[in-house]
Order: structure tokens, then C-alpha cells, then sequence
């Protein structure tokens, strides 16, 4: 039984291990595109040129968002038939509302797998304790039926809880440090979308009306 629940644990640690390692690699890779993306878009930057602002930043999440929010304004456009027709706040809501939606994806996305490591970090405490239990039930028994309480008798048992024991936490913190790492990276990068969301829906807005001011909107 023992080795059953070593195997167990010894399972549950790596697959958590390999997850935590390439959601951490593919976190820092966004952190350190979306920040080289903020640098290099400009303030008041086109909402038709998104495609060139968000080349070779494909880690990152904005871009997807921005190319989300130009493919939204740019079929609100062609269904225009007069030019005169065009509602810059229409235009700008639908943007947003494209963008929330592609947000709510790629937040979904960085959650994958998060319920493992949330898994292990519950369940691997409570199969050290149950291979703890067995270890000392079967010292024990070892003791009743042999009538003493040498070491000879009761090592076995009680190196096994102990084994078990360590092995259900040494499963179980990296887990929970990992699972609460990433955590408050999503919901960071979540309030990250949400500020950008809100910064392209307010440049949409501005363009549509600059550009229709200009008599540059052609359907």
C-alpha cells in the first residue's frame, strides 16, 4: 500500500512540476513581450495598422486583443453603406465588446492545467497521511502479533508513514506555491486586458471621428 501511494504522489509532483515550470516559462515570456509592446506603441496609435503594432509579439496577449478590436471596426465599417451612417460610439462599443470577449479567452487559456496543480496541492496532504495511518496501523499489527515493540518490529511500519509523509508535501507546497504564483499572475494580467480594453476603445473612438472629420472614411 505504500508503494502504491508513493507511486501515486511521485506521479501527481511531476505532472504538477512539469506543468508549473512551462506555465511559469510562458508567463515571463508575455510579461517580457507585453512590456516591449507598450514601448513601442505609440500614444495615439491607428487602429488600421494593428497587424505591423503587434508583429513578433505573439506571447503577449494585448496584440491579440488589439487585432481582435481592428477586425471588429473594420467589418463595422464595410457594412456601412453611407458614410454619413458611421457611429464612432457604435463602432467603439463593438471594438470593446470583441475585445472583452478575446480577453475572457486567452484568460481562459492561461488557466488550463491550474486545476492540477490546485488537485495536487489538496490531495497530496491527505495521501501522506494515509499512507502516515497505514505505516503505523501496520506497526501495530506488527507488534500484536510478535508480542514486542523493538525496532526490528515496528521500523519498517514507521518508515513508511514517515516516507509517505514527506513525500505527500514534498507533492503538495510546490503545488501551492506554484498554483498561487500563477493565480495572481492571471488576475494581474487580467486587469492589464481590462485597462487596455478600455485605452483602444477610447483611441477607436477618437480615430473614427478624426477620420470621419477629415472625410478619410471610405466604404
Amino acid at each position: 500500500m505504500a508503494k502504491v501511494v508513493l507511486l501515486i504522489l511521485t506521479g501527481l509532483s511531476a505532472i504538477s512540476w512539469a506543468i508549473a515550470i512551462s506555465k511559469v516559462k510562458a508567463v515571463r515570456r508575455s510579461d517580457e513581450q507585453t512590456r516591449r509592446f507598450l514601448k513601442t506603441l505609440p500614444r495615439d496609435f491607428s487602429i488600421f495598422e494593428a497587424g505591423r503594432h503587434g508583429k513578433g509579439f505573439g506571447a503577449s496577449n494585448l496584440p491579440h486583443l488589439l487585432l481582435e478590436a481592428a477586425t471588429s471596426v473594420e467589418k463595422d465599417l464595410a457594412s456601412v453603406k453611407n458614410v454619413r451612417a458611421v457611429d464612432p460610439k457604435r463602432i467603439a462599443e463593438s471594438a470593446r465588446k470583441a475585445m472583452e470577449r478575446k480577453a475572457l479567452e486567452r484568460l481562459d487559456m492561461m488557466e488550463t492545467n491550474l486545476i492540477v496543480l490546485a488537485t495536487t496541492a489538496s490531495v497530496s496532504p491527505f495521501l501522506g497521511l494515509f499512507g502516515t495511518v497505514w505505516g503505523v496501523m501496520k506497526s501495530f499489527l506488527s507488534m500484536g502479533q510478535v508480542g514486542s515493540a523493538s525496532l526490528a518490529v515496528v521500523g519498517s511500519g514507521v518508515a513508511e508513514a514517515l516516507i509517505t509523509t514527506v513525500f505527500g508535501l514534498g507533492a503538495a507546497i510546490p503545488a501551492v506555491v506554484a498554483y498561487n504564483y500563477l493565480v495572481n499572475k492571471t488576475r494581474k494580467e487580467g486587469s492589464r486586458m481590462e485597462s487596455f480594453v478600455s485605452r483602444v476603445t477610447e483611441n477607436v473612438e477618437k480615430e473614427i471621428v478624426r477620420e470621419l472629420d477629415s472625410s478619410k472614411v471610405t466604404i
